[in-house]
């Protein structure tokens, strides 16, 4: 088992640096979860989070090859690539969920595909990009542990549904991460914990979870502050 000082898994380590750092988060989260317009803002969110979520498979296929060409001098690349290989066909698809989720509620596709990625978006993911090609793809599983070590809960998107009075079809791909990500969490805790993990590279894992968490913080707090003016232009 890989671990840290004091032969603490490094599962453990990396979840406690990123319970530091979630509080700012959660408060975005909040700020969206009780805007007085909840379908908007569910509506909202589902176009911010395609901006991420299309970025999925691309960044996974990046750490896969990575991986592979550090693997044969590098036994902790060479146990990443079986992992990352499963893990992009698993996700493969979402994105054209999340569009079919939008389209139910009246975003058209072209639309969506139209509009320039935000700059948090690229912020976000071109972190992971810089961290996989420029120091190790294992920073990639910092980046996972954060968007799926805590899935959200399918009681309280069924209770968001009601509230916003969206159809069902708008909640798909939530629903599914709800329970997939259960599953993805405790298979990615189990390898960071299998592989051999230097001091350096668990620094790393950290540095990049937390930047995730900074990233989706920022890009929630845009969105929130979209939200809000349109909504004072409007009353």
């Amino acid at each position: 088992m890989a671990t840290c000082p004091g032969n603490t898994p490094s599962s453990s380590v990396l979840r406690r640096k990123i319970a530091l750092a979630l509080p700012p988060l959660v408060a975005a989260q909040r700020r969206l979860d009780q805007h007085p317009d909840p379908a908007a803002a569910w509506i909202a969110f589902l176009g911010a989070l395609y901006g991420s979520i299309r970025a999925s498979v691309p960044l996974l296929e990046t750490a896969l090859d990575r991986a592979r060409d550090l693997s044969p001098a590098d036994p902790l690349a060479a146990g990443l690539v079986d992992y990352l290989h499963r893990h992009a066909e698993a996700e493969r698809g979402h994105d054209e969920w999340l569009l079919q989720d939008l389209q139910s509620v009246g975003v058209a596709s072209t639309e969506l595909l139209s509009r320039p990625p935000s700059d948090a978006v690229a912020a976000l993911i071109g972190a992971q990009y810089y961290w996989i090609l420029h120091y190790h793809p294992v920073c990639i599983l910092g980046y996972l542990m954060v968007i799926e070590g805590d899935p959200p809960s399918r009681q309280g998107l069924q209770d968001l549904q009601i509230r916003s009075g969206l159809p069902a079809s708008a909640f798909r791909t939530m629903l599914e991460h709800a329970d997939l990500d259960i599953d993805h969490a405790a298979e990615l805790a189990d390898l960071l914990d299998r592989l051999p993990l230097s001091s350096s590279h668990n620094e790393a894992l950290g540095l990049s979870a937390i930047s995730t968490v900074a990233g989706l913080t920022r890009l929630l707090n845009e969105l929130g502050d979209r939200l809000a003016a349109t909504r004072g232009t409007t009353t």
